[in-house]
C-alpha cells in the first residue's frame, strides 16, 4: 500500500507542479493542456485566455492554431478527431498530435485550415457531431526532426 500512496502522492504534486509552471491550466483534460503547451512552446505563441474557446487555441503572432491531442490507449484503432466545422472562426492551421499512452508522440499533422475543413464530415450517431478522419490527412504528417526546438519536442520521444 505505501507503494501506491507514494505513486498518487508522486502524481498529485507532478500536477501541482505543472500548474506552477504555466503548463496545465485548468484541472480539465489532461492531454489538451499537454498538447496545446507543446504547440505554444514549439511555435512560441500564446494559448488563449479560455480553455473553453471556440475555434483557435494558440495564437502565434495573429496566426491561429487549432490544436487536437489524443493519448491513444494500447488498442484503440480510433483514428479520428472531434472537429467544429467552422467556417466563419478565424482559423488558419489545425494541429493534430497522437501520442502514446505514456505520452510519446506517434504522429503530428499540421494542416492549413483550409485543407482541414474540406475533411471534416457530420457524423450522425445519437447526436450529430463533425469529425475528421486522420486518414485523410496522412500527407500532412510532420516528421518529427522537422519540428523547431528539438529540446522540447524530445521531451515526448
Amino acid at each position: 500500500m505505501d507503494n501506491k500512496k507514494k505513486a498518487i502522492q508522486n502524481y498529485i504534486n507532478s500536477l501541482q507542479e505543472l500548474h506552477t509552471l504555466g503548463i496545465l491550466k485548468s484541472k480539465h483534460d489532461f492531454t489538451s493542456q499537454i498538447g496545446e503547451w507543446l504547440v505554444e512552446t514549439i511555435y512560441d505563441g500564446k494559448r488563449a485566455v479560455s480553455s473553453i474557446q471556440k475555434g483557435w487555441d494558440i495564437d502565434v503572432n495573429g496566426y491561429h492554431i487549432q490544436v487536437k491531442a489524443h493519448a491513444k490507449s494500447e488498442g484503440n484503432n480510433n483514428r479520428w478527431s472531434t472537429v467544429d466545422r467552422n467556417e466563419t472562426e478565424k482559423i488558419d492551421e489545425l494541429i493534430i498530435i497522437e501520442f502514446t499512452p505514456y505520452y510519446k508522440i506517434l504522429k503530428f499533422y499540421k494542416v492549413p485550415w483550409s485543407e482541414a475543413i474540406k475533411h471534416i464530415k457530420s457524423r450522425n450517431i445519437k447526436s450529430p457531431r463533425f469529425e475528421l478522419s486522420w486518414s485523410k490527412i496522412e500527407t500532412f504528417n510532420v516528421i518529427l526532426d522537422d519540428l523547431p526546438k528539438q529540446n522540447v519536442i524530445s521531451i515526448f520521444r
